[in-house]
């Protein structure tokens, strides 16, 4: 496996750190279910940019691949929610106001992870 170098990156490890906290809460106990999974894979993403270091090249590309179909899924997102919570206009803001905080993370993830790929590529 080809690994990269990197070198630490706060911002990146606090919005992996949100992500994994927030995967924590849908988790349940002693269960490999999907949030368990991404729980551990975005912990381990916030440990790797707080420390910085060897990373294996295809850990970097699945989550920019990840972060990508997040940025791309947004707006589909957001419609959906519109449309099952048309009765609940204050709950929809407030869930389209975390899927677009979400997107922003991602764009911003996607946009370093791009620079850490190319030479790669």
């Amino acid at each position: 496996m080809q690994q990269v170098n990197i070198a630490p990156n706060p911002q990146i490890a606090v919005i992996f750190k949100g992500w994994a906290a927030d995967w924590a809460k849908e988790g349940q106990e002693n269960k490999k279910d999907m949030a368990t999974k991404f729980h551990t894979v975005y912990s381990i993403a916030a440990k790797v940019f707080t420390e910085g270091g060897e990373v294996e090249l295809t850990f970097l590309s699945a989550l920019f691949q990840d972060c990508k179909q997040k940025l791309e899924m947004a707006e589909a997102m957001n419609e959906k929610v519109k449309a099952s919570l048309k009765d609940d206009d204050e709950r929809a803001q407030a869930i389209i106001a975390k899927v677009n905080s979400a997107a922003q993370d991602a764009a911003h993830v996607v946009r370093y992870l791009g620079q850490l790929l190319m030479p790669s590529a």
